[in-house]
């Protein structure tokens, strides 16, 4: 209230005059100087004066030189109006307004509702930060479990995001921790019936797919046992060839047919083609079988003489000379001269061939590849 009325005092004592007229007697001019230049005064100075303005004791002063101050701005309301009669002189009628204390008592609670509710709205406003944090840490949680059991459930629902300004009770906090509990529950739910579906499948496809490879196991042992006996006949069917073609294409003696084939093959070699036409390689019983047979290998090469493979030998035991059935030989015809006797070759020659020119007997190697012929 100081420095409203000082304003006040200074206003009109630059004005250079006071509500009492200009022939009233100074009083403390030397109160009104301080107060002009800008000196500071008691409270009680202060109002001491005013009064006299007020009841016009003070009168009029002489302006002065002196710069003038600058004047707070007074919260009194300062009218400069004309006299409606028409003063003469032009005088300036001041009308000052007094702030009552109701007026400022209302100013200062109107600062303080202002305080109050600048101070609520930063409350507020720190409160909803905290709840936005707490409830982008609990979204942070679930979005983690949501992302956890992605590949379990596929059915997964979407979960709408939760404004940070809305504030949730326990209560309700509680219902949607159970609430997503269960939804997760009834997808895993759902994905175990899933699984069971096509286990079950699996289960029916794997039996059929046992049921068709017992079958194809069936068959195949059937075709197998087709081909055996296919293979069977046709074995027979060529050893009756074979036998037809040697008596057809060789020469028959008595109830034997006998067939040279031009084809170097070992001693195995040529009794397996023998025996798979039908026949074994040949096995003359006695010295006319004998003879007849070398007449037919004479005739076949003549005028060449080569080495044949005949059915006789010693390898089961050495010097023990067995026929191809087994029996043993009944006669012998190894060449002999005053050079070479037959047999010589010991334990390495086991195996008899004949010469084409003079039908003698000669003991060889097994392995050793030459004509033969068959018997059938």
């Amino acid at each position: 209230m100081g420095g409203c009325w000082r304003g006040l005092l200074l206003v009109l004592l630059c004005q250079g005059w006071a509500p009492g007229g200009h022939g009233a007697e100074p009083a403390e001019p030397t109160a009104v100087t301080q107060l002009r230049r800008g000196d500071s005064l008691t409270e009680d100075e202060i109002e001491r004066i005013l009064g006299q303005i007020l009841h016009g004791d003070l009168p009029e002063v002489e302006p002065t030189g002196e710069t003038p101050l600058t004047i707070p701005e007074p919260e009194a309301k300062i009218a400069n109006t004309t006299d409606a009669a028409g003063d003469s002189e032009g005088n300036v009628r001041v009308e000052v307004v007094d702030k009552t204390k109701e007026e400022e008592r209302s100013e200062e609670e109107a600062e303080q509702e202002q305080k109050e509710h600048e101070e609520s709205e930063q409350e507020e406003k720190k409160s909803e930060q905290e709840e936005y944090e707490q409830e982008g840490t609990e979204a942070g949680r679930e979005e983690e479990k949501t992302e956890d059991g992605r590949e379990e459930d596929e059915t997964e629902e979407t979960f709408e995001d939760v404004s940070p300004t809305t504030m949730e009770s326990p209560a309700s906090a509680v219902e949607d921790n159970f609430s997503y509990i269960f939804n997760r529950l009834s997808a895993i739910e759902s994905a175990i019936h899933r699984l069971n579906v096509q286990f079950y499948g699996m289960d029916v496809k794997m039996t059929q797919f046992s049921q068709t490879m017992t079958k194809l196991r069936t068959k195949l042992d059937d075709t197998q046992d087709t081909l055996t006996t296919l293979s069977e006949m046709n074995s027979r069917n060529q050893r009756h060839i074979g036998q037809i073609e040697g008596c057809l294409k060789g020469r028959r003696l008595h109830r034997r047919c006998y067939l040279l084939f031009r084809h170097f093959e070992s001693y195995s070699s040529a009794q397996t083609l023998c025996h798979s036409r039908g026949g074994n390689l040949a096995m003359p019983t006695d010295q006319e079988e004998y003879a007849a047979l070398a007449k037919y290998i004479h005739d076949t090469l003549y005028p060449f003489n080569w080495p044949v493979w005949i059915g006789i030998n010693d390898q089961r035991s050495e010097g023990m000379y067995l026929y191809e059935s087994g029996h043993r030989v009944s006669f012998f015809n190894w060449f002999k001269d005053h050079l070479v006797t037959q047999p010589n070759g010991g334990a390495l020659e086991n195996c008899v061939s004949v010469s084409s020119d003079d039908g003698k007997w000669w003991d060889n190697d097994c392995s050793r590849r030459m004509y033969y012929v068959c018997e059938y």
